[in-house]
């Protein structure tokens, strides 16, 4: 309910802007305007609906901030949201991207997963439409030539700072957890081949499917895996579960605080679609879990060097969802200004080849509230550091960052 509560209270806002932007074209004719459609594919409802809510709250303020530029300047650009609710679902991604072609948006912002991401990419590349992902890492849709581009860098990055907490922490075996979808598949393949270059050693682990509901099967086989390990020689000290999941966590957590030992026991890793979570948090007895087994998961991080220039829009999104932002929401804020920057360079979308050589350009230019917007071959984010949070008392903390290939864990 009061997911619903705050989202309509964000639609109900973006409506009001669209109106106003609408009256302020007819009112004053030497305003040289022009709107373009923008398709919003977020996750409103539901596992991982923080990240959709706080995308559309983010996107709202930069069009608020543009059309006051805007104004000022007598001319610019307008943009008229057409806000979707895909559920984490690929099929409702692909339903939404189609309807949103019909209406003619051939810029779409989202959707978060990559599994989304995956279903809609040759509709994309198929009907010129320009797919900005906020959240989609995983490697396999690093294509350089396609229509996806990824606001966050990818799957390999992020194993790369959690393998080295894991190595910092002396963590020598690993028996991963993971959700079957494109993303968390990603992650897996790239912590396990990174693990193994560097000397660790990586137990088959237990894969689930996105239905799952009852984990008492995952929790029992990696708790036997871990059980066979420290049978077999290995120190328990060594041992660490890795968890790529989103909110279904909770439920995780739930069966494996029913096994006990040696899950109890032994230290959880996660990933960039926990961090943050507000089902975690919300959930006394799975924070509970986190807390013991301490659980840091990395994500794409702020800078700590911008901290004035994200901070009052992390503050204003917040105030308006109830929400705390995290980058990837932030990066959808930076997108809206790397796209009018695009639109002003060619003026429109008739040649869509001509806008989306713009868009790569701008954003190679363009330093945002997140950092650099720099892209790599592939249209992905080139760079990025990482922040790792952990459940304290039931909240997030932050506990440390990775950067430079360095790790930072703060007392």
């Amino acid at each position: 309910m009061k997911i619903r509560v705050v989202f309509g209270a964000i639609a109900c806002g973006l409506v009001l802007a669209l109106v106003g932007s609408a009256r302020a074209d007819q009112s004053d004719e030497s305003h040289s305007r022009r709107v373009f459609k923008i398709g919003v594919l977020a996750t409103l409802t539901g596992s991982g609906s923080s990240l959709g809510i706080d995308t559309v709250a983010a996107l709202q303020i930069a069009e608020e901030q543009l059309q006051a530029d805007a104004s000022s300047q007598h001319g610019g650009y307008r943009f008229h949201f057409f806000v979707r609710d895909t559920q984490h679902d690929p099929s409702k991604a692909l339903e939404a991207i189609k309807d949103l072609d019909r209406r003619g948006a051939q810029i779409i912002i989202g959707p978060q997963t990559s599994s989304e991401v995956a279903m809609i990419k040759p509709y994309a590349d198929a009907h010129n439409i320009l797919v900005i992902s906020q959240g989609s890492t995983a490697s396999s849709l690093a294509i350089p030539g396609d229509n996806i581009f990824r606001l966050c860098p990818d799957d390999v990055l992020e194993a790369e700072a959690i393998v080295a907490l894991m190595l910092h922490d002396g963590i020598s075996n690993i028996v991963p957890l993971w959700r079957n979808d494109a993303g968390n598949n990603g992650l897996h393949d790239s912590v396990k081949a990174q693990f193994e270059a560097l000397g660790g050693t990586v137990a088959s682990g237990f894969r689930y499917e996105t239905t799952t509901t009852d984990f008492s099967a995952a929790t029992s086989s990696i708790a036997s895996q871990i059980t066979t390990l420290v049978g077999g020689g290995t120190d328990a000290s060594t041992i660490a579960v890795y968890l790529a999941a989103f909110d279904e966590v909770v439920d995780v957590f739930h069966a494996a605080q029913l096994v006990g030992a040696p899950l109890s026991t032994t230290t959880w890793y996660g990933s960039d679609g926990v961090a943050l979570s507000a089902a975690l948090t919300g959930d006394a007895t799975a924070a509970a879990f986190a807390e013991s087994v301490d659980y840091p998961n990395p994500i794409f991080g702020l800078p700590d060097s911008l901290h004035s220039e994200w901070q009052p829009i992390s503050d204003e999104i917040e105030a308006r969802t109830g929400i705390k932002p995290d980058a990837f929401a932030l990066s959808t804020y930076d997108a809206l200004f790397v796209i009018q920057r695009a639109l002003e360079d060619v003026g429109d979308l008739k040649d869509f080849a001509a806008f989306k050589a713009a868009f790569v350009s701008e954003a190679d230019a363009y330093v945002g509230i997140t950092g650099s917007m720099a892209l790599n071959s592939a249209g992905d984010r080139a760079n990025g550091d990482f922040d790792f949070w952990a459940v304290r008392n039931d909240t997030w903390v932050r506990i440390g960052t990775y950067s430079n290939g360095q790790i930072t864990i703060f007392p």
